[in-house]
């Protein structure tokens, strides 16, 4: 990384965290920890998107320790998680669910972005007593009427010969524009090796699977506390369809706007994503 890495961004991706392991439907899930001795405080866990992992978090969620147990898992096929035959967004749902048992102290306060917010959503409606409150940021969901397109099904990407390659490939989905240690850390924690070549750290029978998919009536079940951040520049989620989601949910704020933001709000705006999720946690 070079020399105009901020100071911040390194204090964060160095602070201490640690690998766990528990298991739904006999695939292993893996979350990690930031402090997960402090037993007297509540407990946040981080939900990535479509295709990430928990290293989405690694500059956002130390910035919470003061007041919480930290969390940050990997959603099943993606990470360090196990591979499942078959994918579907019930699977997604148990795997949060399962974190959340595994940490223990009670119900936690989940942050969903994008696709983990789709499935947090779902969560509230179907594991409503493991959540005490559902910040959502910027995740599409489907609505009475909505006809969602058919996933072109595509072949695995192949394996890169290097991890120079490799690196130099990782694009953002949707893009937007990022600071460039920003996206080479995300590179660099997207890989894994094999003895075939460097691969991106997902199962890909995943590049199939419909992300949005969604019961359209689930979200007038929710009775969980829900805050709902939308980026207002996105390109995933527009300012209607925002505001059309909370409408359906009874017990949801907001929209809430974050100004200039775009669909990776952690990326083009991290400090002022800190400022917005501690105000929405005090």
């Amino acid at each position: 990384m070079n020399a105009r890495v901020p100071s911040w961004f390194d204090r964060a991706i160095l602070e201490p965290r640690r690998s766990h392991f528990t298991e739904t439907s006999g695939t292993a899930v893996h979350y990690v920890s930031w402090n997960a001795a402090d037993k007297g405080k509540p407990s946040l866990l981080f939900a990535h998107g479509f295709l990430g992992h928990a290293h989405w978090w690694d500059f956002i969620a130390p910035f919470f320790i003061d007041r919480f147990r930290v969390f940050a898992l990997d959603f099943s096929g993606m990470g360090d998680s196990g591979y499942r035959q078959e994918y579907s967004a019930d699977v997604f749902v148990h795997d949060l669910a399962a974190v959340v048992d595994a940490i223990g102290t009670g119900p936690s306060v989940v942050v969903g972005h994008s696709f983990g917010g789709s499935r947090l959503l779902q969560a509230c409606a179907t594991f409503p007593d493991h959540l005490s409150h559902a910040i959502v940021l910027d995740s599409y969901f489907k609505l009475r009427g909505d006809t969602l397109p058919i996933v072109e099904r595509r072949p695995p990407p192949r394996p890169y010969p290097d991890w120079q390659t490799a690196v130099s490939r990782f694009r953002l989905v949707p893009d937007q524009d990022c600071e460039p240690w920003l996206l080479e850390h995300l590179a660099r924690t997207s890989l894994r090796q094999t003895h075939d070549g460097w691969v991106w750290r997902f199962d890909p029978k995943l590049r199939n699977v419909q992300p949005v998919e969604g019961e359209a009536d689930l979200l007038t079940r929710i009775k969980v506390p829900v805050s709902y951040v939308h980026a207002e520049c996105s390109s995933v989620v527009s300012a209607d369809r925002a505001r059309d989601i909370v409408a359906a949910i009874p017990s949801a704020k907001g929209p809430i706007t974050m100004p200039c933001a775009g669909h990776h709000m952690m990326l083009d705006q991290p400090l002022a994503l800190v400022s917005l999720l501690r105000a929405l946690l005090a």
